[in-house]
């Protein structure tokens, strides 16, 4: 006859000895820090995108904006210029509005100032200062010590009066720049656009 009483003594241990080796795994798992854990992995937060920041841009002078209220020239497409820190930028000006306007007596803005080499380019040409009476306009930030003037007139067997400098910005900040040779409205020359940011002036702003 089967012995069902030791039959059953002996399954009891086995599920006792069984039970007990796990609890040790267990234990010895979670001692080690390796017990898994349900569920995904978290997903990657993408980076956010880095904006870069001209380092040469290109302004045209017109005689007049279209649809516009205040007669005389501004400087497009925007003239809210943002620069990065501690670099060397480029600006290119585009004179639509040709023709001189003569300088006050003793202005200082016939002189490019400011810039790399103390020179300005028109179509190529170099030029460091201009005759007071052959300039249209100028770009001039003050606090920057930075001034260039703008001819009215082409180089000889040129066409376009197209002026090109660099500079090298420093710190952020924000400054304010414009243009500093009579070509506005009034009788004096400095009304109307030259009194109006988006016309003959505006912002220059170095980001760092």
């Amino acid at each position: 006859m089967f012995n069902f009483s030791r039959i059953l003594h002996s399954s009891s241990t086995r599920l006792v000895s069984v039970a007990a080796m796990a609890l040790l795994l267990g234990g010895a798992f979670a001692a080690c820090g390796k017990v898994p854990t349900a569920g995904p992995l978290a997903a990657a937060v993408p980076a956010a995108p880095v904006v870069k920041l001209p380092t040469h841009i290109t302004l045209t002078i017109v005689a007049q904006k279209p649809d516009s209220s205040i007669d005389g020239p501004a400087y497009t497409p925007s003239t809210d210029l943002t620069f990065p820190a501690h670099s060397l930028v480029t600006i290119t000006i585009v004179n639509d509005d040709p023709g001189d306007t003569s300088l006050p007596a003793g202005s200082p803005f016939n002189i490019v100032q400011g810039v790399v080499g103390g020179t300005a380019f028109v179509d190529g040409v170099a030029y460091k200062s201009l005759s007071p009476d052959k300039i249209a306009h100028t770009f001039t930030a003050p606090d920057l010590g930075i001034s260039v003037p703008i001819p009215g007139d082409a180089p000889a067997g040129h066409k376009d009066i197209s002026v090109t400098f660099s500079f090298k910005t420093g710190a952020a900040g924000q400054y304010y720049w414009q243009c500093m040779d009579p070509c506005g409205s009034n009788p004096d020359g400095w009304g109307g656009p030259m009194t109006t940011v988006g016309y003959m002036k505006g912002s220059l702003t170095v980001q760092a």
